[in-house]
C-alpha cells in the first residue's frame, strides 16, 4: 500500500466523524442566522467540580509559584511516581486488586489511554512482502451501540472491528459474544456506564462474560484482553452500582478519567491501569509496558503535570453529584415517553438513547422537523453508534442546564403533541 492508500485511509477516518462535525457546524450556522438552537448533542459536562478541586488547584499553583525549583519540567512518561502510587492505592481499595504504581500510567484523558492500548495490542504492519499478510489481521470486539471513536481507533491500527449487538435492553449478549470470538480476536472493549445507552453492567454479567473469555482462551491458547473504558463510573443512578471486569478477569486493562466524573473534560487527565495478575502472566506484558510508555512519549509526552499534582492531592474518588444528572435525565425521559419515544431508562451517564416515534418514516424526516423554527433541536443520530441497526435512534444529552431541557421538551411537544 503506497502513500495514496494511506491518504484514502485518512479520508475514511474523517468521514466517520463527519456527522458529529456537521452537528457542531449546524449549531454555529443556526446562531449566525439569529436562531437559538437547543443543543443536546454533546457529552460536555456542565456541572462544575466541587470546591475541594479548586482548593487543591490553588494550593498546587501556590506551591509551584513559591518553590525555587521549576515544577513545570519533564517527568517520567508514565507520570509522577507519587501520583501513580495514590491512584494504585485507591484503585486497589475500590476494585479489590493489588494494584501497584508500576501498573498505572497517567494519560491525557481516557481517549489517550484507549489510543495507546489499541496501538500496542492491535498494530499490524502494512506494506512489504505479501508473505507478511498470510494471516488475518487482529480483531477487536465492540458491544453495539458503542462510542464511535472506538471504531476509529481500532481501524487506525489496520485491525478488524467486529460489533456484537447488545440485547434489546442493552445488556451484553453472552452467546453472541462467545460466537464472535475467534483465533485472531485480541481485544474486547467494554463501556459501562455505557455511552450512548446508559446501561450499567452488573457483577453477575461481568462474571459470566469472564467465563466466556476464559473458555475462549483455553480453546485458542491466546487471551482476549478486556479493555474496560469507564469514564462514567461515578455517574451511576439510584440503586445501581458500578462493577468492574477487574474483579473477574485478570487480562483486564482499566481506563478512566476525571473528564466526566469531575467535570474536567478540557483538562485531559486520566489513567490506564493493568490488572496486577496480567503483569507477570500475560505473554505480552513486557512489550505492553514498554510500548505504553513509548506511545505516551510519542503522542503526548506525558499527562498534564499541573492536573497530575492536583490529582495527587484529591485522589480519584472526588466527583460531582450524580443526582444532578439523574434528575436531568429524568426530566428528559418524562418529556419523551408520552410522545411515543421508546427507550431503556438510563442507569448512569449523561444520555438517553431513544427510538423515534412511529409517526416519522425515517430519522431524516424527524431531523427536518427538529431543525425547523427559531429553536432547532440538535442531537446525534443513532447510526453513529453502530450503523443501520440504529437508524431510527437518537442520542440526547442531559448534561445541559435544566432550562435547555425544558426548551427541548417544549420543542418536542410542539412538533409531536
Amino acid at each position: 500500500m503506497g502513500m495514496s492508500g494511506d491518504f484514502e485511509h485518512l479520508e475514511e477516518f474523517f468521514a466517520r466523524g463527519a456527522s458529529v462535525r456537521e452537528i457542531f457546524n449546524l449549531g454555529v450556522r443556526f446562531r449566525e442566522e439569529g436562531r437559538r438552537p437547543i443543543d443536546l448533542s454533546l457529552g460536555n459536562p456542565d456541572v462544575k467540580p466541587p470546591p475541594a478541586y479548586y482548593q487543591a488547584l490553588h494550593r498546587v499553583i501556590e506551591e509551584c509559584e513559591r518553590s525555587p525549583e521549576n515544577f513545570h519540567r519533564y517527568m517520567p512518561n508514565a507520570g509522577f511516581p507519587e501520583v501513580r502510587r495514590r491512584v494504585a492505592d485507591e484503585l486497589a481499595a475500590e476494585l479489590g486488586a493489588a494494584f501497584e504504581p508500576r501498573h498505572v500510567f497517567m494519560t491525557a484523558g481516557a481517549a489517550n489511554a484507549l489510543d495507546i492500548v489499541m496501538a500496542t495490542l492491535l498494530w499490524r504492519k502494512r506494506g512489504g512482502h505479501p508473505a507478511e499478510h498470510q494471516g488475518s489481521p487482529p480483531e477487536a470486539l465492540l458491544v453495539a451501540p458503542y462510542f464511535p471513536e472506538y471504531e476509529t481507533l481500532i481501524r487506525a491500527q489496520h485491525a478488524r472491528c467486529r460489533a456484537i449487538a447488545a440485547t434489546k435492553d442493552y445488556r451484553p449478549d453472552l452467546e453472541a459474544i462467545e460466537g464472535a470470538i475467534g483465533p485472531f480476536t485480541r481485544l474486547m472493549v467494554l463501556n459501562s456506564p455505557n455511552n450512548p445507552t446508559g446501561a450499567v453492567y452488573t457483577d453477575d454479567e461481568l462474571s459470566a462474560l469472564a467465563d466466556v473469555l476464559v473458555r475462549k482462551r483455553n480453546e485458542y491458547g491466546v487471551a482476549v484482553v478486556a479493555l474496560e473504558d469507564s469514564p462514567y463510573q461515578r455517574i451511576v443512578f439510584g440503586e445501581h452500582r458500578f462493577a468492574s471486569m477487574v474483579s473477574h478477569y485478570p487480562y483486564t486493562l482499566f481506563v478512566s478519567s476525571l473528564s466526566k466524573s469531575l467535570g474536567l473534560a478540557g483538562e485531559r487527565i486520566g489513567y490506564l491501569a493493568a490488572h496486577p495478575e496480567l503483569a507477570p502472566g500475560h505473554e505480552s506484558w513486557a512489550v505492553l509496558s514498554a510500548a505504553v510508555s513509548a506511545a505516551l512519549r510519542m503522542r503526548v509526552v506525558n499527562a498534564p503535570a499541573l492536573q497530575q499534582r492536583v490529582l495527587g492531592r484529591i485522589g480519584i474518588g472526588l466527583h460531582v453529584d450524580p443526582r444532578e444528572y439523574e434528575r436531568r435525565a429524568g426530566l428528559l425521559a418524562q418529556a419523551l415517553e408520552p410522545l411515543g419515544f421508546r427507550f431503556a431508562y438510563p442507569q448512569g451517564g449523561f444520555y438517553l438513547f431513544a427510538e423515534i416515534p412511529d409517526t416519522f418514516a425515517t430519522e431524516s424526516e424527524f431531523r427536518t422537523a427538529m431543525h425547523s423554527g427559531d429553536d432547532p433541536l440538535l442531537y446525534v443520530p443513532g447510526t453513529v453508534f453502530g450503523g443501520e441497526a440504529y437508524s431510527r435512534h437518537v442520542r440526547l444529552s442531559a448534561c445541559v442546564p435544566e432550562g435547555e431541557i425544558e426548551r427541548a421538551a417544549s420543542k418536542l411537544s410542539s412538533v409531536l403533541g
